[in-house]
């Protein structure tokens, strides 16, 4: 199993703990199970459209444009 060091400011660490604590776990094994949670379920539904602001399933497919012929050039 990888073994991952985080940096979280001091409020958050407390939250985490005191969550892991209530769920009677040990700190690693509740960030696990909210990491993993989180990681499974994919993208958030509307994340790209909120993110980017103009993605949508309409949004049109550029045309792919052939390239320009060129001679060959001897030499």
């Amino acid at each position: 199993m990888a073994q991952l060091n985080l940096y979280v400011p001091d409020d958050l660490g407390e939250r985490l703990r005191r969550e892991a604590r209530k769920a009677h776990l040990p700190l690693s094994r509740y960030v696990l199970s909210l990491l993993s949670t989180t990681v499974e379920a994919g993208w958030p539904a509307g994340y790209f459209e909120t993110a980017c602001g103009f993605l949508r399933e309409d949004f049109p497919e550029p045309e792919d444009q052939f390239p320009e012929v060129v001679e060959a050039r001897e030499g």
